[in-house]
């Protein structure tokens, strides 16, 4: 039984992040509606309106125990999609439709960054381990490596905004890496403890915390949104490098 103060936290968390991202939503579109001609709030009320309805939708469904999971559990589980689906459509939006990345191109890029430091959270796991809630073979890794994510995002964000993407460009590519990665330890570790027909993890204390409510709001909710911040920062330092090289190759012509 996961006690109250964890519950109140990790619903807490997941509200500030809804709000943090709807906050952003609405700079963009108060920064679109100063310099162009459309307007921009029918496009905030949308956006905003999608993202808020996205965490009602999952906090329902994992109240109800829709994403729990035991033995017998057909494979893939629905918490893969939950998990895949918001990623691959933010990296489809990114990719095909030049509107939705001028839109994100407005967001100051070390506020990309700097967001993660919400990552933290993640310290929540290092709690519940020790409350015997979670087991270490998840909850180490996964905890220990979003809390150093979490912990460098304000020192990453002050090197980009003070030195710029060009000559910060190694330095957050780095550091997006190693976030990325941190995630994909952590939902493969979820899968891999909890219990399920592919366990092969805390076999003798299956983890089945996280796909039960509320720990499971972290990876169908929060996990999307901090790798869709990796995949967009990563996005705009490579469109930022093209964008330099292609002038430079044209006077070497």
């Amino acid at each position: 039984m996961i006690s109250t103060p964890l519950t109140i936290a990790l619903v807490a968390a997941d509200v500030g992040v809804t709000l943090l991202v709807v906050a952003v939503i609405a700079y963009v579109a108060l920064d679109e509606r100063r310099t162009a001609t459309r307007p921009a709030t029918a496009v905030f009320v949308f956006a905003a309106g999608f993202v808020v309805a996205w965490f009602v939708a999952i906090l329902t469904l994992a109240h109800n125990g829709v994403f729990e999971v035991d033995r017998q559990t057909p494979f893939p589980p629905i918490i893969g999609f939950a998990i895949m689906a918001p990623i691959v459509w933010g990296s489809v939006l990114l990719a095909l439709l030049p509107g939705y990345r001028a839109r994100v191109a407005r967001i100051p890029l070390h506020w990309l960054v700097r967001v993660q430091v919400l990552r933290v959270v993640g310290g929540l796991f290092l709690i519940a381990y020790l409350q015997d809630d979670m087991p270490a073979q998840f909850a180490l890794p996964a905890g220990i490596g979003d809390v150093l994510i979490g912990l460098s995002a304000p020192f990453v964000a002050h090197r980009l905004a003070k030195d710029g993407p060009q000559r910060a460009r190694g330095a957050v590519l780095t550091w997006c890496a190693l976030g990325m990665l941190d995630l994909v330890v952590a939902v493969s570790c979820g899968f891999l403890s909890a219990p399920s027909p592919i366990q092969q993890l805390a076999l003798d204390n299956p983890n089945a915390a996280i796909t039960s409510y509320p720990f499971v709001l972290i990876p169908t909710f929060a996990v999307p949104i901090a790798m869709l911040l990796h995949i967009y920062v990563i996005a705009r330092l490579l469109a930022g490098r093209n964008a330099v090289a292609a002038p430079l190759g044209a006077r070497l012509a």
